[in-house]
């Protein structure tokens, strides 16, 4: 019997797309925001209905069959072309919104003071910004409506198309008190305040202590006691009220530095190697977007502390 489109078939098909992008069913539950067993369920009955399987299923990974392959790119396609006219139709009725992806810490600590220094540049432009953490791609740009995305690590997301990026120094930072406290008392715990996704890639809750501590070792002689969090904004709370050592992005901790609320831990040292990628849909970035990106490159590449874009001969590094 043949297998006509229908409501269920593409319910379907959309749970197949996400489980592709995300390389996994418990990162494909995630992105939907059902369980691990409801995107089997849906994947199930989809090979079922079709009479062939999509997948070549191992102990902790997938890989697609040629039918799968094929009806993957089938299905990017029309979802990702649906995602455009819906964009267009909206902005054909008069509302021009950026919307703007950006990583939580970044969007809070960083982006959302300075948002008006955009603003009053570009009064015909409303923007939208959304906290968050989850790998994007052109087509998930798409079919999100985001324009421009800001996410952070060691690379970009795999198939992301970046416009530029901007190198960010990380180094070990926490309260005077806590600072003082730790040198009165060597030998003492050593808590470390962990960003336990700092990236979606991020291999274990502690990759990014990880990182500085194969280079600089430990903060300071001591016993190590970890405290995680999912959001690095929580760890950066979490060391402003003296709570232990969290790893500072230099762009976010530039404010609490100048006003003396957060001091260095490790003296001068400093992770390189960690960067902002600022990803659009497509090369090169037009309207709005293209707007957006070249005041966030040139206030990316301004003091650290600063609201204010730097002088027209700063530029972001290309990547």
């Amino acid at each position: 019997m043949p297998v006509r489109l229908d409501a269920r078939l593409a319910g379907d098909l959309f749970f197949f797309r996400a489980l592709v992008e995300a390389g996994g069913f418990a990162k494909a539950g995630d992105r939907l925001a059902v369980t691990q067993s409801a995107v089997t369920q849906r994947i199930q009955r989809l090979e079922q209905r079709l009479g062939y399987p999509l997948l070549e299923r191992g102990a902790r990974e997938f890989r697609l069959t040629a039918e799968g392959h094929h009806l993957f790119a089938a299905a990017r396609s029309g979802f990702d072309g649906m995602g455009e006219a819906l964009l267009r139709a909206e902005r054909r009725e008069g509302r021009e919104t950026l919307r703007i992806s950006c990583i939580p810490s970044l969007a809070s600590e960083w982006l959302a003071p300075r948002l008006k220094a955009f603003s009053d540049t570009h009064p015909d432009i409303d923007v939208a910004v959304f906290g968050e953490t989850h790998d994007l791609d052109p087509g998930r740009m798409a079919q999100s409506g985001i324009d421009v995305a800001i996410r952070y690590g060691p690379a970009p997301p795999p198939g992301a198309t970046v416009v530029f990026d901007h190198p960010e120094p990380v180094y070990p930072v926490c309260a005077p008190a806590y600072r003082d406290a730790a040198a009165a008392k060597p030998g003492g715990a050593v808590v470390l305040l962990h960003d336990a996704t700092p990236w979606e890639a991020a291999a274990t809750v502690s990759e990014e202590w990880d990182l500085w501590m194969r280079v600089h070792g430990p903060p300071r002689d001591g016993r190590i006691q970890n405290l995680y969090f999912n959001l690095a904004q929580l760890a950066l709370r979490a060391s402003l009220g003296g709570s232990g050592i969290a790893l500072g992005r230099s762009l976010i901790v530039a404010p609490y530095r100048a006003d003396g609320r957060l001091v260095p831990a490790c003296g001068e040292a400093v992770m390189t190697g960690l960067r902002y990628f600022v990803l659009v849909r497509a090369l090169p970035p037009a309207g709005p977007a293209a707007a957006f990106v070249d005041w966030l490159g040139r206030t990316m590449a301004g003091p650290p502390g600063s609201s204010e874009p730097p002088r027209p001969g700063d530029a972001p590094n290309g990547g």
